[in-house]
């Protein structure tokens, strides 16, 4: 079974904009929206754990969703969060409503309460067989981080229901077994790691699902571009991003946000988690920015490093 899956490429996955009220900046969005398709992503990642998915109620989900559908209109795959609720009926239906509003794809994170691959199998294949919609898998490290194990992960990829793999092990030798094992299958291996972004595209991933893309689209695109190509820049190109991304890691999402600002977004630094991005951390965005981009919000080092 040769992979000729459309979901590749780089995929941002989305922050939320809020208002003073914390309420979501559905106009912001929309905008953020049409920024990131400026630069033709491989697709849009809306109601994710970056997107603080888990401080939302089921309507401001869906939001989510339907605007990224709308605003995106075909021009690059949509995929969404689908299994929330208490049950895997609560799941199945919330995949459905995802598939409704219009998402090409719904992800299904590892649930907390299945204990091993042999119970998940179960759990991912029960929801393959009452739903019709594309499935993804999504590792999302919270509320645990559990990763999946590489027979269930052949066996999910060979059953022709599961698309896109979100996978977040951050372990070189992993991700490389992981892409060996599912080069012939429909699965398309979409890791969140930067640093190894490079090294997974060489070796046959198709993209990359991560939350630096949010504020570096077109370098983390250019990158994995150079990257496919074989460009001796690509390596150069990667160092930094490498070293600009180490700039969120302290402080996401306010801290992604307060940097796609930089980039001259409609957003402000607003999170519905408690932690907050500091005055000193802002200095710091400040202070180090200087050096990364015009005053249009432009990229130098794209100018810097041609390929």
């Amino acid at each position: 079974m040769k992979n000729q899956n459309r979901f590749r490429g780089i995929w941002p996955v989305l922050v939320t904009p809020y208002d003073k009220d914390l309420k979501i900046d559905v106009a912001a969005y929309r905008d953020i929206l049409q920024w990131h398709l400026s630069f033709n992503p491989g697709g849009i990642y809306a109601n994710c754990l970056s997107s603080e998915m888990f401080e939302l109620d089921d309507e401001e989900k869906l939001l989510l969703i339907r605007e990224a559908v709308e605003t995106v209109n075909g021009k690059t795959p949509v995929a969404v969060t689908g299994n929330f609720g208490e049950t895997i009926d609560d799941h199945i239906s919330f995949c459905e409503k995802a598939a409704d509003a219009g998402a090409d794809i719904v992800m299904l994170t590892v649930p907390e309460n299945y204990d091993n691959d042999q119970e998940l199998e179960t759990y991912f294949l029960t929801i393959a067989e009452k739903t019709e919609m594309p499935l993804g898998l999504y590792e999302c490290p919270f509320p645990r981080s559990y990763h999946l194990g590489l027979d269930l992960i052949r066996k999910l990829a060979e059953s022709g229901r599961f698309f896109a793999f979100k996978e977040t092990s951050c372990d070189l030798d992993k991700i490389l077994a992981v892409i060996d094992s599912t080069r012939d299958t429909p699965l398309a291996f979409l890791q969140a790691n930067i640093p190894y972004l490079l090294d997974s595209i060489r070796a046959g991933a198709q993209g990359s699902m991560n939350v630096v893309a949010n504020w570096l689209p077109d370098l983390t695109i250019e990158v994995a571009r150079r990257g496919e190509a074989n460009d001796p820049t690509a390596d150069e190109l990667n160092s930094v991003l490498c070293a600009m991304e180490l700039a969120q890691r302290s402080f996401h999402p306010s801290g992604v946000k307060y940097l796609m600002k930089k980039r001259g977004l409609p957003i402000q630094a607003l999170t519905r988690y408690s932690r907050k991005l500091s005055k000193e951390e802002a200095h710091s965005i400040d202070t180090i920015s200087k050096m990364w981009f015009e005053a249009d919000g432009s990229l130098k080092v794209l100018q810097a490093i041609p390929g």
